[in-house]
């Protein structure tokens, strides 16, 4: 059986390479087989040097020593990133501006976009063993409502979504990593803003 968590180090800061050793200890303790660890641009990426600049943030040397010290002790080490929205960190510098469709939120449908979703993936697949990936994609709810507008008007935010989605995916299994994302984005959207449904209460199962 798999059991696995999530370490979220995005918030301006990385958990240290000792710290997270024991971290990983401890869960192997308990019984976990897996860790995500979430970053949003709080790692580095091989051709985007302004890429978590000043967050606090893993070389690709450290991740390599993350990994190799979780494989050791038979914990998985899958990376958990973002490749739509929570990115507000790399729309502080100029060399992001131009693929920020709003808020925190890449442009979907430019190639630049893609070029840096390339770029992640290329350290990706040098720096972690697992093919696993968490690709994210949630709470972009102002999706395709700033500058996508400008360029393609205004179709579906779900013809958007899946429409990135399908591109994402080329990148990823062109590393041979097998994606997981989290579900928001496609729930709330056919039950009109609600994630659950609107008879979710009547209909769960006890």
């Amino acid at each position: 059986m798999q059991v696995g968590l999530m370490l979220d180090c995005s918030r301006n800061a990385v958990m240290t390479i000792s710290m997270i050793k024991k971290f990983i200890d401890i869960i192997k303790k308990m019984g976990y087989t897996s860790l995500q660890l979430y970053t949003e641009d709080t790692y580095e990426v091989e051709k985007e040097p302004m890429f978590g600049y000043l967050r606090g943030k893993y070389t690709k040397d450290e991740l390599k020593e993350i990994d190799a010290y979780a494989k050791s002790r038979s914990v998985e080490l899958i990376p958990c990133v973002q490749v739509l929205a929570h990115l507000k960190g790399i729309f502080r510098h100029w060399e992001y501006k131009e693929i920020n469709d709003i808020d925190d939120i890449l442009l979907v449908g430019d190639e630049r976009t893609y070029r840096l979703i390339e770029h992640i993936f290329q350290t990706l697949a040098e720096c972690f063993s697992s093919r696993r990936v968490n690709i994210g994609m949630d709470e972009a709810y102002l999706l395709g409502r700033g500058k996508f507008s400008d360029e393609h008007g205004f179709p579906k935010k779900f013809d958007i979504l899946l429409s990135h989605l399908k591109k994402v995916s080329e990148i990823v299994n062109k590393y041979g990593f097998r994606p997981m994302m989290w579900s928001d984005m496609f729930f709330r959207p056919v039950n009109d803003g609600d994630y659950y449904g609107k008879n979710y209460g009547m209909n769960s199962v006890p």
